[in-house]
């Protein structure tokens, strides 16, 4: 005897409530997924941080001061021709990212050679002077020689183009931080290392904006933060940002000269671009910050 099957399919209602079902299952192991991507990008990019700080302080014990925030050219007099035949001799003194001076003061150098042309920005497209940048860069065999730790995987993603660089030095770490390529003086070393006040508050790198719209300009995307404080600096101040998310609310990361690295929440109303400027400004001083979730604010010094 044959058995009759019929009845035994599924109605139209049975099989809407499975690719309903089918569909909200999707969704959440799409969202699940995309949030542990988002997360290891996050971790990569502090674990970057961590190695740019840690190469900055295997620097200053080497050097007997932290790398500079910029390269700057300076002069010194040369008299081994005799008394009549002095030269001045120009040399470039290396950032932790060098601006792009390849081949420029090999040999004997009598002139000036540094031009505002020579400061690069993260979205430089030539290879060749983005290798010299870093390869010539103060602590360039500091981080083992692996230019991946300049970069931070979001950074990369968001601008879906060339990054050389996602993080900027604070400036007071010296250097030609006004971008106006004229010889200083050779005995400005750079701020001496292990003698720094307050290291595990003075803020050594942040993150170039990339979370919202990209700015490739020079000024915004150069390896240098410039603050409100600056002596000397009649620029744009920069202003701290908050790529990545952590929970619901955006972060930004942030390095320190005593090399912790840290994640600094947005206020929960958001943060202006003039309280995010004085945000960086406090954190490139070195001034002790308070957060209740609302605001932040500088203590008292």
């Amino acid at each position: 005897m044959v058995k009759s099957y019929a009845g035994k399919g599924f109605t139209l209602v049975e099989l809407l409530v499975v690719i309903a079902i089918i569909g909200i299952l999707t969704g959440v192991l799409l969202s699940t997924f995309g949030g542990a991507t988002e997360s290891a990008r996050s971790a990569k990019c502090l674990s970057n941080m961590r190695n740019l700080a840690a190469a900055c302080q295997n620097y200053g014990m080497s050097a007997g001061h932290y790398p500079l925030a910029a390269s700057l050219e300076y002069s010194e007099l040369d008299e081994s021709q005799g008394i009549r035949r002095v030269k001045e001799l120009f040399h470039e003194r290396k950032g932790w990212v060098s601006w792009a001076s390849e081949g420029a003061y090999n040999g004997a150098v009598t002139s000036s050679k540094a031009s505002k042309g020579w400061f690069k920005s993260a979205y430089e497209d030539d290879d060749r002077v983005v290798k010299h940048c870093l390869t010539n860069g103060a602590i360039w065999k500091y981080v083992s020689a692996n230019a991946a730790v300049y970069t931070c995987p979001a950074h990369i993603k968001k601008a879906k183009r060339n990054v050389n660089w996602s993080y900027a030095m604070n400036a007071y770490f010296r250097g030609d931080v006004t971008m106006s390529c004229k010889a200083f003086d050779s005995t400005d070393a750079g701020v001496e290392y292990g003698r720094l006040a307050r290291a595990d508050r003075r803020l050594l790198f942040a993150e170039l904006p990339f979370a919202d719209e990209l700015d490739e300009t020079l000024e915004a995307s150069d390896p240098i933060l410039q603050y409100k404080g600056l002596t000397g600096y009649g620029g744009t101040p920069d202003r701290l940002h908050f790529n990545h998310i952590m929970g619901k609310r955006r972060c930004a990361h942030v390095a320190y000269a005593d090399g912790h690295v840290d994640r600094l929440i947005m206020p929960t109303a958001g943060i202006s671009d003039g309280e995010s400027t004085e945000l960086l400004q406090w954190l490139c001083e070195g001034k002790d910050i308070s957060f209740g979730g609302s605001e932040y604010r500088k203590m008292d010094d």
